[in-house]
């Protein structure tokens, strides 16, 4: 009982079967991401040494997402939820095990690296919405904000851990184990999810209304709802002008802290560090209310943040903005998915956080291209100074039309 008390939402989380099946194959995988993640922005600075190509990378990596999101959301929605995750899991395994093989092979070039990046996002497009709208079926909706904020922070936890585990292990094995071993952690979620028990789906009508008209109505839903569609337009600024900062991470290594591969690590993992204080702090926290406030003291706090990384060049400044910048980030996500999530119509579910989750990876890829090609031309600190300006600019304002939104956001809110 004292256990239960201290520990909050993240106790009563894992109460159900469904969840921690979830939460073990989810685990997984996030770790093998965050491996594959480092891996690639490694090979593709050894490859080319230049900063615009760290962008298209990034941009191939995660960008199909945001394309293929209202598409992706009702297949999912028609077709069952677990259903299409599991073939997108199967899909990114075997992705990911063809991009080990090339790599060890010695036999990458950056064309065919951009290939199949952006073929893994194609699948993560798939994959992403699916799995995210599944966590409303693993827990009572009561603990669905702590559920959020666990996988939230297993995420980051990945990235605090990964970037440990990766400059451990690649000097030794090289970085194709890390597309090997991505590659393995798809499949055991896929497990994971083949042993969650859920109730029976209530039967679709297949004649009914097309893919593209559900996908339509989808769209049309979430931009008419004032409070899930002012969630999505703060969270964009930060999507395509701050979170593109881990696809540039090499270079600030690089260039401006002359800090090599190991730096580099260690910039991720503070980030990653960060971010696992803050999902730790709102999964036990566990409850709704105020998570509009706390979204935007993020994204205004993140902005402050990334100015100051981007005005530096020493290492250990740089390293306490990358935590605090993880503790920001993981705010500004636990917040906008837990708001989305208890505020959808569950029949639309998969639809908004397609939209949602596709802004969340793609954005960060065109943010990741624009500023990489600056970063070529005036060099990596100048395009993230003024992007990080940009901004703060723009949240400020935002941030006064969400809170006149707080009520239809958190129903519990009097």
């Amino acid at each position: 009982m004292v256990l239960q008390t201290k520990f909050g939402g993240i106790s009563r989380a894992f109460k159900s079967k469904n969840y921690r099946y979830y939460w073990i194959g989810g685990a997984t995988s996030i770790l093998g991401f965050w491996l594959s993640k480092l891996a690639l922005g490694l090979l593709t600075w050894q490859l080319t040494h230049s900063p615009l190509w760290l962008g298209i990378i990034g941009f191939s990596a995660t960008f199909p997402a945001a394309f293929f999101a209202p598409f992706a959301g009702a297949i999912a929605d028609r077709y069952g939820l677990r259903k299409v995750a599991m073939f997108a899991l199967a899909a990114s395994a075997i992705n990911a095990f063809i991009l080990g093989i090339f790599t060890y092979r010695d036999e990458m070039t950056i064309e065919l690296l951009a290939v199949l990046v952006l073929i893994q996002g194609i699948t993560l497009a798939f994959d992403l919405p699916s799995r995210q709208a599944l966590v409303h079926h693993t827990v009572p909706r009561d603990d669905l904000s702590s559920a959020i904020a666990l996988n939230t922070t297993t995420f980051h936890l990945g990235a605090f851990v990964g970037p440990g585990l990766f400059a451990v292990l690649n000097p030794f094995f090289g970085i194709s184990f890390a597309f090997f071993f991505n590659s393995f952690t798809f499949l055991v979620f896929g497990v994971a999810l083949a042993a969650m028990k859920l109730e029976p789906r209530l039967p679709r009508d297949h004649e009914g209304p097309s893919i593209f008209s559900e996908m339509s109505d989808g769209i049309r839903y979430t931009f008419n709802h004032l409070g899930i569609f002012s969630v999505l337009a703060i969270i964009a600024a930060s999507h395509i002008l701050i979170r593109p900062y881990i696809d540039l991470l090499p270079a600030f290594s690089d260039v401006v802290f002359r800090a090599g591969e190991n730096g580099f690590a260690m910039l991720a993992g503070a980030s990653g560090f960060g971010s696992l204080v803050g999902g730790i702090w709102l999964a036990i926290r566990g409850r709704n209310e105020g998570l509009t406030r706390i979204l935007c003291i993020g994204i205004l706090g993140s902005s402050v943040i990334i100015f100051l990384f981007a005005s530096t060049n020493n290492y250990l400044l740089g390293l306490l903005c990358m935590s605090a910048l993880g503790f920001a980030l993981i705010t500004m996500a636990v917040a906008s998915q837990s708001l989305i999530q208890n505020a959808v119509d569950p029949t639309k579910r998969a639809r908004v956080i397609s939209l949602s989750t596709g802004m969340a990876v793609g954005f960060p890829a065109v943010g990741a291209l624009v500023l990489g090609g600056f970063g070529d031309v005036f060099g990596v600190q100048t395009p993230v100074l003024v992007a990080a300006l940009l901004c703060l600019i723009y949240s400020i304002r935002a941030s006064r039309h969400l809170l006149r939104q707080t009520n239809s956001l958190e129903p519990s809110t009097n």
